[in-house]
């Protein structure tokens, strides 16, 4: 199941670009730089510093520290699915995304660097591990929420809104192309949605222990 929604990923993300590249040519280009120039125009403080700070969020030592974290975590509480998918889920969307950027082996934008980025630039790997990585966080505690009959609205919202600004930064600090980043969500997503099939398919199996009675 998670290599087939892997390979859908990489399909489904080759055939999309194909399509706008005949449809659009070379109008999407110029969409993208003037969105790059608009949107750095605004460089004072502390919005640089606030940008910087979320871009670290979705940077790689970042998200293995999360994921290690949260998956420890979530093992102390006797959810081991919940710990094991999360790994996978981030360790799946890193792999991922190397073999997306050394097939289409996109350049970065010819900008200044307002961080530190090196490696190809399509699609971008902040917003494919955060759309993932920290969705699988997200779907795992809309997940409790609803098993406590409360309303999964907050953790869908919270989720949405830290993947967005982490996905937003890059484009901002000047190391990612707006499309790079509209890649990295669709794949991210793609995969996330693969795994948390995969998780609810495990847990209806058999079925675990609540968080609660877990923790107790």
């Amino acid at each position: 199941m998670l290599i087939a929604g892997a390979a859908v990923s990489f399909i489904l993300l080759n055939l999309v670009t194909w399509l706008i590249q005949n449809a659009f040519g070379g109008q999407v280009h110029i969409w993208e730089n003037e969105f790059q120039r608009e949107v750095r125009t605004y460089h004072e403080e502390p919005l640089r510093s606030t940008m910087l700070f979320f871009t670290y969020l979705g940077g790689f030592y970042s998200t293995v520290c999360v994921s290690l974290g949260f998956a420890l975590l979530l093992a102390v509480w006797r959810e081991y699915r919940e710990a094991l998918m999360l790994l996978v889920t981030s360790l799946g969307a890193w792999l991922l995304n190397t073999i997306l950027k050394a097939h289409f082996m996109r350049p970065r934008p010819e900008l200044e660097f307002w961080t530190h980025a090196s490696g190809y630039s399509f699609p971008s790997g902040h917003a494919t591990i955060a759309a993932a990585m920290y969705g699988m966080l997200f779907f795992i505690w809309a997940r409790y929420r609803r098993q406590k009959n409360q309303s999964m609205v907050p953790a869908i919202l919270c989720g949405i809104i830290l993947i967005a600004l982490i996905g937003i930064t890059r484009v901002y600090l000047g190391v990612h192309y707006p499309t790079d980043i509209i890649a990295g969500f669709a794949s991210g997503f793609l995969w996330l949605i693969t795994c948390a099939y995969a998780l609810s398919v495990w847990q209806k199996r058999k079925p675990q222990q609540p968080f609660d009675d877990a923790k107790g």
